[in-house]
Protein backbone atom coordinates (compact mmCIF):
# COMPACT_ATOMS: atom_id res chain seq x y z
CA UNK A 1 0.00 0.00 0.00
CA UNK A 2 3.06 2.45 0.67
CA UNK A 3 4.50 1.57 -2.13
CA UNK A 4 1.58 2.35 -4.53
CA UNK A 5 1.31 5.75 -2.31
CA UNK A 6 4.97 6.65 -3.49
CA UNK A 7 4.49 5.79 -7.22
CA UNK A 8 1.34 7.51 -7.51
CA UNK A 9 3.50 10.69 -5.72
CA UNK A 10 6.61 9.84 -8.07
CA UNK A 11 3.65 9.62 -11.48
CA UNK A 12 2.42 13.19 -10.20
CA UNK A 13 6.17 14.99 -9.76
CA UNK A 14 7.05 13.33 -13.21
CA UNK A 15 3.86 15.33 -14.66
CA UNK A 16 4.95 18.37 -12.86
CA UNK A 17 8.26 18.07 -14.34
CA UNK A 18 6.74 17.21 -17.92
CA UNK A 19 4.40 20.20 -17.62
CA UNK A 20 7.10 22.55 -16.55
CA UNK A 21 9.12 21.72 -19.39
CA UNK A 22 6.41 21.70 -21.87
CA UNK A 23 5.06 25.29 -20.61
CA UNK A 24 8.34 27.29 -20.89
CA UNK A 25 9.06 25.38 -24.01
CA UNK A 26 5.85 26.92 -25.56
CA UNK A 27 6.37 30.17 -23.86
CA UNK A 28 9.76 30.90 -26.10
CA UNK A 29 8.74 29.40 -29.08
CA UNK A 30 5.53 32.00 -28.81
CA UNK A 31 7.64 34.97 -27.28
CA UNK A 32 9.94 34.07 -30.72
CA UNK A 33 6.77 34.06 -32.77
CA UNK A 34 5.67 37.44 -31.85
CA UNK A 35 8.63 39.17 -32.36
CA UNK A 36 10.11 37.05 -35.30
CA UNK A 37 10.45 40.01 -37.37
CA UNK A 38 12.77 41.20 -34.88
CA UNK A 39 14.90 38.25 -34.04
CA UNK A 40 17.82 39.54 -36.58
CA UNK A 41 17.15 43.05 -35.69
CA UNK A 42 17.23 45.88 -38.50
CA UNK A 43 19.58 47.26 -36.25
CA UNK A 44 22.04 45.26 -37.63
CA UNK A 45 21.46 46.11 -41.36
CA UNK A 46 22.51 49.87 -39.94
CA UNK A 47 25.96 51.12 -41.56
CA UNK A 48 28.04 52.83 -38.48
CA UNK A 49 28.43 56.37 -39.18
CA UNK A 50 30.82 57.35 -36.49
CA UNK A 51 33.08 54.28 -35.09
CA UNK A 52 32.84 54.51 -31.09
CA UNK A 53 36.48 53.05 -29.49
CA UNK A 54 36.70 50.11 -28.15
CA UNK A 55 38.79 48.52 -25.61
CA UNK A 56 38.84 43.70 -25.77
CA UNK A 57 40.32 42.95 -22.14
CA UNK A 58 41.65 39.27 -22.28
CA UNK A 59 42.56 37.68 -19.08
CA UNK A 60 44.80 34.78 -20.19
CA UNK A 61 46.52 32.03 -17.45
CA UNK A 62 48.54 29.33 -19.14
CA UNK A 63 47.04 30.01 -22.42
CA UNK A 64 50.56 29.43 -24.62
CA UNK A 65 48.00 26.97 -26.92
CA UNK A 66 46.15 29.16 -28.35
CA UNK A 67 46.91 33.02 -27.13
CA UNK A 68 48.60 34.45 -30.00
CA UNK A 69 46.00 33.12 -32.89
CA UNK A 70 43.21 34.52 -31.11
CA UNK A 71 44.87 38.00 -29.88
CA UNK A 72 45.13 38.47 -33.88
CA UNK A 73 41.76 37.45 -35.22
CA UNK A 74 40.61 40.50 -32.40
CA UNK A 75 43.08 42.77 -33.95
CA UNK A 76 42.48 41.89 -37.36
CA UNK A 77 38.53 42.52 -37.04
CA UNK A 78 36.98 44.52 -39.80
CA UNK A 79 37.04 47.65 -37.71
CA UNK A 80 39.19 50.89 -37.90
CA UNK A 81 42.26 50.52 -36.80
CA UNK A 82 42.68 53.59 -34.77
CA UNK A 83 39.32 53.02 -33.01
CA UNK A 84 40.26 49.06 -31.31
CA UNK A 85 42.77 48.31 -28.94
CA UNK A 86 43.47 45.37 -26.69
CA UNK A 87 44.55 44.92 -23.01
CA UNK A 88 45.60 41.25 -22.64
CA UNK A 89 46.30 40.47 -18.87
CA UNK A 90 49.12 38.06 -18.09
CA UNK A 91 47.26 36.26 -14.71
CA UNK A 92 50.83 34.57 -13.37
CA UNK A 93 50.87 32.17 -16.14
CA UNK A 94 53.50 29.65 -15.31
CA UNK A 95 54.20 28.57 -18.78
CA UNK A 96 55.20 30.68 -21.90
CA UNK A 97 51.97 33.33 -22.48
CA UNK A 98 53.95 35.98 -21.31
CA UNK A 99 56.19 35.68 -23.88
CA UNK A 100 54.10 34.76 -26.75
CA UNK A 101 51.90 37.89 -26.29
CA UNK A 102 55.26 40.09 -26.03
CA UNK A 103 56.14 38.23 -29.56
CA UNK A 104 53.18 39.84 -31.31
CA UNK A 105 54.32 43.33 -32.56
CA UNK A 106 51.01 46.03 -32.65
CA UNK A 107 51.16 49.13 -31.16
CA UNK A 108 47.17 48.91 -30.19
CA UNK A 109 48.30 45.54 -27.85
CA UNK A 110 48.70 46.77 -24.21
CA UNK A 111 50.36 43.34 -22.16
CA UNK A 112 49.63 43.65 -18.23
CA UNK A 113 51.67 41.27 -16.35
CA UNK A 114 50.55 40.69 -12.56
CA UNK A 115 50.03 37.58 -10.06
CA UNK A 116 47.66 35.03 -10.75
CA UNK A 117 44.87 36.55 -8.63
CA UNK A 118 41.85 34.86 -10.94
CA UNK A 119 39.59 36.79 -13.51
CA UNK A 120 37.68 39.21 -12.06
CA UNK A 121 40.42 40.75 -10.34
CA UNK A 122 42.72 40.85 -13.90
CA UNK A 123 39.86 42.71 -15.30
CA UNK A 124 38.93 45.16 -12.70
CA UNK A 125 42.95 46.12 -12.76
CA UNK A 126 42.63 46.52 -17.11
CA UNK A 127 39.76 48.76 -16.24
CA UNK A 128 42.09 51.27 -14.77
CA UNK A 129 43.74 51.33 -18.07
CA UNK A 130 40.45 52.00 -20.01
CA UNK A 131 40.31 55.29 -21.98
CA UNK A 132 37.49 54.05 -24.70
CA UNK A 133 33.85 53.85 -24.95
CA UNK A 134 33.01 50.50 -25.06
CA UNK A 135 34.64 47.32 -23.15
CA UNK A 136 34.59 44.07 -24.71
CA UNK A 137 35.58 41.08 -22.15
CA UNK A 138 36.72 37.97 -24.40
CA UNK A 139 38.29 34.91 -22.56
CA UNK A 140 41.87 33.68 -24.13
CA UNK A 141 40.36 30.76 -25.75
CA UNK A 142 37.77 32.56 -27.41
CA UNK A 143 37.92 34.83 -30.86
CA UNK A 144 35.14 36.74 -32.62
CA UNK A 145 34.21 36.09 -36.19
CA UNK A 146 35.25 39.03 -38.84
CA UNK A 147 32.37 41.23 -38.57
CA UNK A 148 31.60 40.86 -34.63
CA UNK A 149 31.90 44.58 -34.30
CA UNK A 150 29.66 45.55 -37.14
CA UNK A 151 26.61 43.56 -35.92
CA UNK A 152 26.80 43.83 -32.03
CA UNK A 153 27.19 47.68 -31.99
CA UNK A 154 24.17 49.01 -33.93
CA UNK A 155 22.31 47.74 -30.75
CA UNK A 156 23.30 50.08 -28.92
CA UNK A 157 21.39 53.14 -30.89
CA UNK A 158 18.95 51.85 -27.94
CA UNK A 159 19.68 54.44 -25.87
CA UNK A 160 18.54 52.53 -22.59
CA UNK A 161 20.74 49.57 -23.84
CA UNK A 162 23.86 49.13 -21.63
CA UNK A 163 25.43 45.49 -22.71
CA UNK A 164 25.42 43.59 -25.71
CA UNK A 165 25.90 39.72 -25.53
CA UNK A 166 27.27 37.83 -28.73
CA UNK A 167 25.90 34.35 -30.23
CA UNK A 168 28.12 31.94 -28.92
CA UNK A 169 29.61 28.45 -31.26
CA UNK A 170 31.89 25.53 -30.25
CA UNK A 171 34.75 25.92 -32.22
CA UNK A 172 35.40 22.66 -32.50
CA UNK A 173 33.85 19.43 -32.17
CA UNK A 174 36.22 16.61 -31.86
CA UNK A 175 34.78 14.43 -29.16
CA UNK A 176 31.17 13.53 -28.36
CA UNK A 177 30.87 15.78 -25.36
CA UNK A 178 31.84 18.74 -27.80
CA UNK A 179 29.38 17.24 -30.08
CA UNK A 180 26.63 17.58 -27.40
CA UNK A 181 27.66 20.89 -26.54
CA UNK A 182 27.40 22.27 -29.89
CA UNK A 183 23.94 21.59 -30.16
CA UNK A 184 23.67 23.05 -26.51
CA UNK A 185 25.08 26.14 -28.12
CA UNK A 186 22.79 26.32 -30.52
CA UNK A 187 20.31 26.48 -28.55
CA UNK A 188 21.37 28.75 -26.18
CA UNK A 189 21.22 31.03 -29.56
CA UNK A 190 18.07 30.86 -29.36
CA UNK A 191 16.99 31.32 -26.01
CA UNK A 192 19.49 33.87 -25.28
CA UNK A 193 17.62 36.24 -28.07
CA UNK A 194 14.48 35.11 -26.59
CA UNK A 195 15.57 36.15 -23.26
CA UNK A 196 16.71 39.52 -24.60
CA UNK A 197 12.98 39.88 -25.65
CA UNK A 198 11.40 39.10 -22.86
CA UNK A 199 13.88 41.46 -21.03
CA UNK A 200 15.54 38.73 -18.79
CA UNK A 201 19.26 38.10 -19.38
CA UNK A 202 20.85 37.15 -16.48
CA UNK A 203 23.80 36.20 -17.77
CA UNK A 204 26.69 38.42 -19.76
CA UNK A 205 29.08 35.66 -21.50
CA UNK A 206 32.81 36.25 -20.59
CA UNK A 207 33.63 35.75 -24.66
CA UNK A 208 31.97 38.38 -26.60
CA UNK A 209 29.86 40.53 -24.30
CA UNK A 210 30.06 44.40 -25.03
CA UNK A 211 29.51 46.86 -22.31
CA UNK A 212 29.84 51.20 -21.98
CA UNK A 213 32.84 51.46 -19.96
CA UNK A 214 31.55 54.30 -17.50
CA UNK A 215 28.06 51.76 -16.82
CA UNK A 216 30.52 49.32 -16.03
CA UNK A 217 32.72 51.45 -13.80
CA UNK A 218 29.32 52.83 -12.26
CA UNK A 219 28.23 49.41 -11.38
CA UNK A 220 31.98 48.83 -9.91
CA UNK A 221 33.21 46.25 -12.19
CA UNK A 222 33.39 42.46 -11.81
CA UNK A 223 33.14 40.73 -8.09
CA UNK A 224 36.43 38.86 -7.38
CA UNK A 225 34.76 36.60 -4.97
CA UNK A 226 31.96 35.88 -7.51
CA UNK A 227 32.43 31.99 -9.07
CA UNK A 228 30.61 33.57 -12.32
CA UNK A 229 31.68 37.21 -12.55
CA UNK A 230 29.96 37.33 -15.69
CA UNK A 231 26.38 36.22 -14.14
CA UNK A 232 27.06 38.66 -11.15
CA UNK A 233 27.80 41.70 -13.59
CA UNK A 234 24.11 40.79 -15.31
CA UNK A 235 22.12 41.05 -11.99
CA UNK A 236 23.86 44.21 -10.97
CA UNK A 237 23.15 45.95 -14.30
CA UNK A 238 19.45 44.61 -13.73
CA UNK A 239 19.10 46.52 -10.70
CA UNK A 240 20.61 49.42 -11.67
CA UNK A 241 17.50 49.13 -13.98
CA UNK A 242 19.38 48.84 -17.46
CA UNK A 243 18.52 46.71 -20.67
CA UNK A 244 20.76 44.05 -22.33
CA UNK A 245 20.71 43.10 -25.74
CA UNK A 246 21.44 40.26 -27.96
CA UNK A 247 22.89 39.49 -31.49
CA UNK A 248 22.11 36.62 -32.55
CA UNK A 249 24.96 37.43 -35.89
CA UNK A 250 27.82 38.99 -34.02
CA UNK A 251 29.34 35.59 -33.34
CA UNK A 252 32.09 34.39 -31.15
CA UNK A 253 34.06 30.90 -31.23
CA UNK A 254 34.36 29.05 -27.92
CA UNK A 255 36.85 26.12 -27.01
CA UNK A 256 34.55 23.36 -25.30
CA UNK A 257 35.72 21.03 -22.71
CA UNK A 258 36.85 17.85 -24.90
CA UNK A 259 35.39 15.11 -21.39
CA UNK A 260 32.53 14.04 -19.15
CA UNK A 261 35.17 15.17 -16.38
CA UNK A 262 36.21 18.40 -17.68
CA UNK A 263 32.28 19.64 -18.71
CA UNK A 264 31.17 18.32 -15.11
CA UNK A 265 33.67 20.48 -13.34
CA UNK A 266 32.67 23.52 -15.22
CA UNK A 267 29.10 22.44 -15.02
CA UNK A 268 29.64 22.56 -11.11
CA UNK A 269 31.50 25.66 -10.72
CA UNK A 270 28.36 27.33 -12.95
CA UNK A 271 25.89 26.00 -10.69
CA UNK A 272 27.60 26.85 -7.43
CA UNK A 273 28.33 30.19 -9.11
CA UNK A 274 24.41 30.47 -10.34
CA UNK A 275 23.49 29.68 -6.75
CA UNK A 276 26.02 32.06 -5.25
CA UNK A 277 24.74 35.13 -7.17
CA UNK A 278 21.00 34.22 -6.00
CA UNK A 279 21.81 34.26 -2.54
CA UNK A 280 23.33 37.74 -3.08
CA UNK A 281 20.77 39.17 -4.74
CA UNK A 282 17.58 36.92 -3.32
CA UNK A 283 15.73 40.26 -2.68
CA UNK A 284 14.95 40.09 -6.60
CA UNK A 285 13.10 36.66 -6.29
CA UNK A 286 9.31 37.20 -7.14
CA UNK A 287 10.26 40.45 -6.75
CA UNK A 288 7.81 42.84 -9.49
CA UNK A 289 10.32 46.14 -9.64
CA UNK A 290 12.50 43.73 -11.49
CA UNK A 291 10.00 42.75 -14.08
CA UNK A 292 10.38 39.20 -15.74
CA UNK A 293 13.63 38.29 -14.21
CA UNK A 294 12.59 38.83 -11.00
CA UNK A 295 9.50 37.40 -11.09
CA UNK A 296 8.96 34.38 -13.66
CA UNK A 297 12.72 33.48 -14.42
CA UNK A 298 14.95 33.01 -11.41
CA UNK A 299 12.75 31.51 -9.63
CA UNK A 300 11.19 28.81 -12.52
CA UNK A 301 15.20 28.17 -12.77
CA UNK A 302 14.58 26.90 -9.51
CA UNK A 303 11.91 24.40 -10.37
CA UNK A 304 14.34 23.25 -13.78
CA UNK A 305 17.51 22.43 -10.96
CA UNK A 306 14.87 20.70 -9.25
CA UNK A 307 13.74 18.96 -12.90
CA UNK A 308 16.61 18.01 -13.56
CA UNK A 309 17.57 16.42 -10.27
CA UNK A 310 14.72 14.16 -10.60
CA UNK A 311 15.28 13.16 -14.56
CA UNK A 312 18.06 11.99 -13.58
CA UNK A 313 17.04 10.00 -9.92
CA UNK A 314 14.05 9.34 -11.29
CA UNK A 315 14.99 6.28 -13.88
CA UNK A 316 17.58 4.57 -11.29
CA UNK A 317 14.35 4.83 -8.99
CA UNK A 318 12.17 3.24 -11.61
CA UNK A 319 15.51 0.73 -12.34
CA UNK A 320 15.60 -0.58 -9.26
CA UNK A 321 11.75 -0.71 -8.07
CA UNK A 322 11.90 -3.29 -11.46
CA UNK A 323 14.70 -5.13 -10.37
CA UNK A 324 13.39 -6.02 -6.73
CA UNK A 325 10.36 -6.97 -8.54
CA UNK A 326 11.82 -9.50 -11.38
CA UNK A 327 13.64 -11.08 -8.56
CA UNK A 328 10.84 -11.41 -5.76
CA UNK A 329 9.21 -12.87 -8.74
CA UNK A 330 12.03 -15.19 -9.78
CA UNK A 331 11.81 -16.29 -6.10
CA UNK A 332 8.03 -17.53 -6.22
CA UNK A 333 7.87 -19.11 -9.89
CA UNK A 334 11.20 -19.05 -11.44
CA UNK A 335 12.31 -17.81 -14.49
CA UNK A 336 10.88 -17.75 -17.27
CA UNK A 337 11.51 -15.93 -20.87
CA UNK A 338 8.74 -13.34 -21.59
CA UNK A 339 6.87 -13.86 -25.09
CA UNK A 340 7.47 -11.19 -27.50
CA UNK A 341 4.25 -9.59 -28.28
CA UNK A 342 4.95 -7.66 -31.48
CA UNK A 343 1.23 -6.29 -31.73
CA UNK A 344 1.08 -2.45 -32.02
CA UNK A 345 -1.90 -0.39 -30.13
CA UNK A 346 -2.03 3.59 -29.56
CA UNK A 347 -4.37 3.07 -26.92
CA UNK A 348 -2.16 1.08 -24.81
CA UNK A 349 1.21 3.23 -25.54
CA UNK A 350 2.10 4.65 -22.10
CA UNK A 351 0.90 8.08 -21.32
CA UNK A 352 4.77 9.95 -20.32
CA UNK A 353 5.62 8.45 -24.16
CA UNK A 354 3.02 11.36 -25.37
CA UNK A 355 5.15 13.97 -23.29
CA UNK A 356 8.68 12.32 -24.69
CA UNK A 357 7.01 12.57 -28.23
CA UNK A 358 5.80 16.12 -28.03
CA UNK A 359 8.68 17.38 -26.29
CA UNK A 360 11.43 16.03 -28.36
CA UNK A 361 9.64 17.17 -31.20
CA UNK A 362 9.81 21.22 -29.73
CA UNK A 363 13.01 20.55 -28.94
CA UNK A 364 13.45 19.73 -32.17
CA UNK A 365 12.21 22.97 -33.57
CA UNK A 366 13.95 24.93 -30.86
CA UNK A 367 17.17 23.15 -32.62
CA UNK A 368 16.50 24.30 -35.98
CA UNK A 369 15.69 27.95 -35.49
CA UNK A 370 18.86 28.30 -33.78
CA UNK A 371 20.61 26.70 -36.74
CA UNK A 372 18.53 29.16 -39.00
Amino acid sequence: MVLLFNLGVLDLVQLFCYYVMLYCTLLWLLVLFKNRANFFSKETGIKIKKYPSITFLVPAYNEEKHIKKYLTSILNLDYPKDKLKVICINDGSTDKTLEICKSIKDTRLKIIDKPNTGKADSLNYALNFVDTEYIVSMDADSYPEKDYLKNILPYFNKKDVAAVTPALKVKETKTLMQKIQWVEYVFSIYLRKIFAFFDCQYVLPGPGSICKTEIIREVGGWDKESLVEDTELAFKLHIKGYRMENSPKAYVNTEAPETFRDLFKQRIRWYRGYLQTNRKYFHMIFNMKYGNLGFFVLPVNFIWIFIMGILFFLPIYNFAINLNEFFYRYSLVGFTWPTLNMSFDIIYIDFYIYFLALFFSLTLSVIYLGIK
